[in-house]
Parts: structure tokens; C-alpha cells; sequence
């Protein structure tokens, strides 16, 4: 086969790696754009080529112009939108007989820069090239079949549709509709014959919705792609979705959690011949309405082709993954209330510390100096004497700020101003609050640890509730809901530190982590060399960042930066460290204490990851979890060796709080904690909720409480059981917080 590659001229670079992909095949390269289709199609015609690769974005637009049913699509002012390599990448379509005198093959690739810049390069770009040189490795797939339903066609379509094996649904919605609106449901159908068919509802009529939720309600196994989305619009407008069992999302997270799960990509790595279709909605309804149809036909065909490749440890990883969807759900249905009166206060508290911060520095440095600008900024960070300074990022501001006192005590107070300005952009704002109830999404398939992710709702409205700041300042206007008892929040002891010991073997951590000793005490005594008796707070604390900073290989400008000039000068007083020191020595020191005190986890745990992802490319977690990792040469890669090193805790720590997430939820709707307990989130370790009972909390405590087989580097199994404290708050009555800030 004789391939055209229509490159750029940086593509040259990479064009050994390129060709290792391709093969005995043969490459015929240019790398000078091609804007006209009749060059495209001489070009085919003289090189007698039998495919094509675009790794070009100029010749991106050329070659989709040779598309019958192409649609240049356009911004929402209504200007021609730029069309993006990496929108297309995974792309096949065929260049028509007319062009180049025969009908061929044309792929889309992103740049090949990204075979050597993103360790999943090379492995997307294989699965891409694929699709020409090894076509019949690829699935067999429908042809794209579509109507638009009609009243009077609607019996016909529902005993069509309800007795299809399989059914893909998926919703369009309306942007600022303060109804939280559907635009149109679509289905699509795969039949006893193989064969599939697509059909959407203008959700606009009551007809339509008895349509969809009869439909809904059939016994037919159901797939979405990120169905945590259209099951919210489902259960607001009261047509649940019965049999909701796989989602496209989800499955391919279960099987490479680094790759992007968009479903656009996801089909492309899934299904051969498909072209991006994700900015088809640009034109009439009626573009939208197909555009709806072709979402229903990728998720169907992705949910097929998966379903023959995965591997086994992918679909176990599904099955303790998928169920998280329906805690998540009910939560995100439910949402916190919100004291307005409270709100207003707190808000102009929250305005008056800005103030005060913006008074300081415009008497520093001129009324017109305006902290949050980053021009401005960089300038000042020359006149400080950063000559280089090219951004005011927090690592810019933390180099500047360590090079002298007076810069630490100026930038401290813009550092304070912009924290303070986010804030108040973020949570102070009530139009982001509908109905006067704060909404929030946790999704399964937001991290690749499998920790829970937060965003604001998918109604759009609300804020992501996994970041709200500790303290008062937002959490005192968050409220119990009426006719609840109060809120509480069950949260685990220690639990990544209790992984790390119990996975590495290290005996001295484990030993620490079950003795009545306060860990972050006992290892500042460790770091420090103070007595147990004499650890101040401060020395507390600082042990505390150096153990979250060991735990995640952290290196010294990262702690620099998380912890700030001035708590890591501080630190430097304290210690009696060399005078001479940089900020940054006495960082790798704090660093250095952990390893030393530690020796087998920094050592021996390490190199047992490396060699496991290095021989595998896998980590498999004491509850049987599996992470592929794309680099998996962890010697080489700090970056690469951090994320496996922080996933084994993290992962087994979420494992576990994962299931008694769930269990706890399922006897809230189904078993004895039903009316008892109402589940708000899962925040980090936490289970946060609302309660009737006074006994209710302690009960919550106990059923958090897991024992877990974990086997570690050395092959010694041993059972983990962290330990859950119970907060239930302060509040006018003891042991019931009616507001989240009452609780610790």
C-alpha cells in the first residue's frame, strides 16, 4: 500500500517514530499545505496512492471539503469556526472516486510531535493507523439511519424500539433555560438482525414526553455515554430510566483511565469509518436533531466494539465503578440548602477582607496597580528583581517572593488579594445557586485513581463541592435541610498514610499508624528530633506537609510552592537550619527527613513499582482495581513515576471508601437507614450527609468501618482497617450542626 502523508514541516522531526507505526508500507510525504482539492486530487492521481494521513491543519479544511455532507461549522457569533487536528484525530472518511480517480482512505492524525510529548502518543497513533493498514481487525459496523419521531408515527415506533436488544439513549438540553429544559431525546436501536436505526423526539409536546418515558420504562438493557448527565434531565422531569446498565464512559475509563473519555474520542478509537460530528449542531434545529441521533449511533457502536476488546480486568474494574453512577446521581437530585441571610453576611465580610487587601497594596504600590493583572504583575516582579519573569503564576510569585523579605511581604498581600477575589467569584455569587440550593456533580470517571471528581451541576448552576475552603467562610451559610436532625460527616483516619504503610511493608509506618500516637506529632519527633511532649502546632503542621509531600514524591520546588516562602523561612528559623541555605535546600531536607525516617518506602516500595509498571504497565490494587499506564518507564520519568507511586494509596483509599459510599446509600433508599440518613457527598475521605436520630451518626461510623486484605512488596498479607471519626458539630443543640461550619 503506498500512503500519502500530507504533513508540516515540524512533522519532519519525528518521521523515524512515524515510520516505525507505518510499517513495509510505503510513505509519500509533503509537507507544504494543500488548499485546493484539484491539487489534492493531482497529487493522488501522479503518486498512485492508496490512503491518506493529514497531520496538516491546513489540509485538514481541504480534505473535509471533499465530503459530500460537510458543514463548515461556525461559532456562536456566527463566524466560520477553526477546524482543530486534535477535534479530528481518529477520523476516516473516504476521498471520492471524483477527486482522485479512485475512492480511497484518509485518516487524521494529531501532530506527530505527540509521539515523543505524550506517552499515550504512540499508542493512539497505532490504533489510528490501524484503521488502514489492518481494516478487517476492525468490527463490522451499521450504516447511519436516522428519522424524526412523530405523534402519529409514535405507536409504530414504540413496539419497534421496545423490542431492540439494545438501546443507546442520549438528550440535548437548552444552554440558561431556567427550567432545565430538554431539546430533544434520542434513541437508537440495535435489532434481533443486526441491524440499528436512530430515532429523536422534539421533547415538545406531551405526547413526545409519554413517548420517552414509556420507553424509558421498558425492561431493554439502556447505554449512555457520561449518563449521569441525561439521567438528571431524566429524573427532573420524572421519565426514570429503567435498566440503565452499561455507559461508554465508564467502561472505557475502566480500561485506560489516562486516555480522554469525550465521546468523540472514544468512538474514534472504537469505530473505523467515523468522521467528528461534534460541531454538527451549528446549523438549523433540524442539524441538531441529527446531530442527537449520531451521538445515539457512536455510543451504540463504541459500547459494541468495547465489549469484544476489553479485557477482563477492565470489565471488573466496570463493576466497581459503575455503580458509584446512582449515589452520584441522587446527590447531585438533591443539593444543599442555602440560608440567604447568611449568605449576604458572609459576603460582605468576604468583601471587606478584599478591601483591606487592596487598601495595603494600592498604599505599597499606587491606586492604579492592579493585583489581578498579570502584565502589571509581571512587572513588578522585574522591578523585585526577577528579570526573566514572564507570568504571574502562584510558582512565579513563590520564586520572586523567596528572593527577599520585602518582596515575601508585598506578594504575600497580592497572593491574598487574588485567593480572596476567587473566592469571592466562586462561591459569592447567588445566581449560581437555583432555587436557593447549592448543585453538584461527582462523577466516577473524573480521576484516574477512581477517586470521585466534583464539578458544578450538569444543570449548570452551583460549584464543584470537593474544593469549598475549610473554615466558616462559605460552609456557614450551607444549611441542614428542614425536618432533618442535623448534619454529619463520617471521615477516615489517616487512611492514605495507612495504605502507604500497609501496601510498602514498612513495619516502623504501620506500627505508628496503629499505635494511639498522633501520627503527624509523632513524625515531626521523627523529622525533627523534638520530643513528643514539646511538638509545637507549627512544627505539627510543617510534619504534615512533609508526609503529604513524601507521599506523593513531591520534589522541592513543588513544596515550595505549596507551602509558600514564608512557612518554609519559618520553618528554616525553627529548625536552626544553615543560614546559608536556599529555600529550596531547606525544602529537599524537610523532604529528606521523611526518606530517612522511612528508608523502605522511598526505597524499596519505589523500586517495586517501577519494576511492576516497567514489566506490566499495570498496578493492581488490593481490591483488584487495575491502572494501565502509558509511560511505564518510571526510572526516567518523575512525572510518570509520582502518579504511580500516588496511585496505589490513593486508589485502595478510594476503593474503600467507595463501597461504603454505596452500601450506606443503598440501605438510605432501600434498607434501614431509609428516611434515616441522606446522603449530601463524598468529599475526599469523607461521607458528608444529613440525619434524623441521634443514634443515626454512630451507626454510619460503624458500617464505614472496613477490613481489607492487603498484601504487600514483600508478599505479607495483613488485614487493613482504618478507623472513621464521626463529626455531628456544635451547634444550639449539642450533637446537631445545622450548619456545615459547625461541624469540625
Amino acid at each position: 500500500m503506498i500512503i500519502g502523508h500530507l504533513a508540516t514541516q515540524d512533522d519532519r522531526n519525528y518521521l523515524h517514530r512515524f515510520r516505525e507505526l507505518i510499517g513495509a508500507h510505503a510513505v509519500k510525504m509533503t509537507a507544504s499545505p494543500i488548499e485546493y482539492i484539484t491539487v489534492l486530487g493531482a497529487l493522488i492521481k501522479s503518486n498512485n496512492l492508496d490512503a491518506l494521513i493529514v497531520t496538516c491543519p491546513d489540509t485538514l479544511v481541504t480534505v473535509l471539503r471533499t465530503q459530500p455532507d460537510f458543514k463548515q461549522p461556525v461559532t456562536l457569533s456566527g463566524k466560520a469556526k477553526n477546524l482543530t487536528l486534535d477535534d479530528y484525530a481518529g477520523s476516516m472518511f473516504y476521498i471520492p472516486e471524483s477527486i482522485g480517480g479512485r475512492a480511497i482512505p484518509c485518516i487524521v492524525l494529531n501532530p506527530l510531535s505527540h509521539l515523543v510529548r505524550t506517552p499515550e502518543g504512540p499508542h493512539v497513533f497505532k490504533r489510528f493507523i490501524s484503521k488502514l493498514t489492518t481494516p478487517e481487525r476492525w468490527p463490522v459496523q451499521t450504516q447511519f439511519t436516522w428519522e424524526l419521531w412523530s405523534e402519529a408515527k409514535s405507536a409504530h415506533l414504540f413496539d419497534m424500539f421496545s423490542k431492540s436488544k439494545l438501546l443507546a439513549v442520549d438528550i440535548e438540553t437548552y444552554r440558561n433555560d431556567e427550567t432545565r429544559g430538554i431539546h430533544c431525546v434520542g434513541y437508537c436501536a440495535l435489532f434481533e438482525d443486526g441491524t440499528t436505526h436512530s430515532v429523536v423526539v422534539p421533547h415538545k409536546t406531551w405526547a413526545a414526553h409519554a413517548f420517552c418515558a414509556q420507553l424509558n420504562a421498558t425492561n431493554v438493557a439502556k447505554i449512555f455515554q457520561n449518563g449521569l448527565y441525561d439521567n438528571l434531565y431524566f429524573a427532573r422531569w420524572n421519565m426514570p430510566c429503567n435498566n440503565w446498565l452499561w455507559d461508554t464512559q465508564h467502561l472505557f475509563h475502566s480500561w485506560y483511565s489516562e486516555l480522554p473519555k469525550r465521546l468523540d474520542f472514544i468512538t474514534a478509537y472504537s469505530v473505523r469509518e467515523v468522521r467528528y460530528w461534534k460541531d454538527d449542531t451549528s446549523g438549523s434545529e433540524f442539524d441538531l436533531f441529527e446531530y442527537n441521533a449520531r451521538d445515539c449511533w457512536a455510543t451504540l457502536h463504541t459500547f459494541m466494539s468495547l465489549m469484544l476488546e476489553i479485557p477482563d480486568w477492565a470489565r471488573k474494574n466496570y463493576l466497581m465503578e459503575f455503580p458509584m453512577v446512582f449515589p452520584c446521581l441522587h446527590t447531585e437530585c438533591d443539593g444543599l440548602s442555602l440560608d440567604k441571610a447568611r449568605f449576604d453576611a458572609a459576603k460582605a465580610e468576604a468583601e471587606a477582607k478584599l478591601g483591606k487587601h487592596k487598601t495595603r497594596i494600592a498604599a505599597w504600590l499606587g491606586a492604579k496597580f492592579n493585583p489581578a493583572s498579570s502584565q502589571q504583575c509581571v512587572r513588578l516582579l522585574q522591578i523585585l528583581g526577577i528579570a526573566n519573569a514572564e507570568g504571574s503564576d502562584i510558582a512565579s510569585l513563590n520564586a520572586a517572593a523567596a528572593a527577599h523579605p520585602l518582596n515575601e511581604l508585598v506578594i504575600s498581600e497580592i497572593v491574598a488579594y487574588r485567593k480572596q477575589a476567587k473566592l469571592l467569584s466562586t462561591y459569592f455569587v447567588w445566581e449560581k445557586f437555583w432555587n436557593g440550593r447549592l448543585y453538584y456533580k461527582s462523577n466516577p470517571a473524573g480521576t484516574d485513581t477512581g477517586r470521585l471528581s466534583s464539578t458544578e451541576s450538569s444543570f449548570w448552576t452551583g460549584v464543584q463541592i470537593q474544593n469549598i475552603p475549610r473554615g466558616k467562610a462559605v460552609k456557614q451559610y450551607i444549611m441542614c435541610d428542614a425536618g432533618w436532625d442535623g448534619l454529619g460527616e463520617g471521615d477516615y483516619s489517616q487512611s492514605e498514610a495507612r495504605c502507604v504503610a500497609y501496601i510498602s511493608g514498612c513495619m516502623e509506618l504501620i506500627k505508628l499508624v496503629e499505635s494511639s500516637y498522633d501520627y503527624h506529632t509523632w513524625n515531626a519527633t521523627k523529622f525533627f528530633g523534638v520530643a513528643y511532649e514539646a511538638v509545637s502546632s507549627e512544627l505539627r503542621d510543617l510534619s504534615k506537609r512533609v508526609n503529604h509531600g513524601s507521599n506523593y514524591n513531591m520534589g522541592a520546588r513543588v513544596l515550595l510552592d505549596t507551602m509558600g516562602p514564608r512557612r518554609v523561612a519559618e520553618a528554616k528559623i525553627v529548625l536552626e537550619l544553615p543560614a546559608k541555605w536556599s529555600l529550596l535546600q531547606v525544602c529537599q531536607h524537610l523532604l529528606d527527613s521523611y526518606a530517612k525516617a522511612y528508608p523502605e518506602v522511598k526505597r524499596d516500595w519505589y523500586q517495586h513499582i517501577t519494576r511492576m509498571v516497567g514489566t506490566t504497565k499495570k498496578l493492581v490494587s488490593a481490591i483488584g482495581w487495575t491502572r494501565y499506564f502509558f509511560n511505564s518507564n518510571l526510572s526516567t520519568n518523575k512525572q510518570a513515576l509520582n502518579a504511580a507511586v500516588a496511585h496505589g494509596p490513593q486508589n485502595l483509599s478510594v476503593s474503600i471508601i467507595n463501597r461504603k459510599y454505596y452500601a450506606i446509600w443503598k440501605d438510605s433508599i432501600y434498607g434501614d437507614l431509609r428516611g434515616r440518613v441522606r446522603l449530601k457527598a463524598q468529599i475526599h475521605d469523607s461521607i458528608f450527609f444529613a440525619f434524623k436520630g441521634a443514634e443515626v451518626p454512630e451507626i454510619v461510623r460503624q458500617r464505614m468501618i472496613d477490613d481489607v486484605s492487603v498484601k504487600d512488596i514483600k508478599g505479607v498479607t495483613r488485614i487493613l482497617r482504618i478507623p472513621a471519626d464521626m463529626s455531628i458539630g456544635k451547634g444550639d443543640v449539642k450533637g446537631k450542626a445545622k450548619y456545615w461550619s459547625e461541624l469540625k
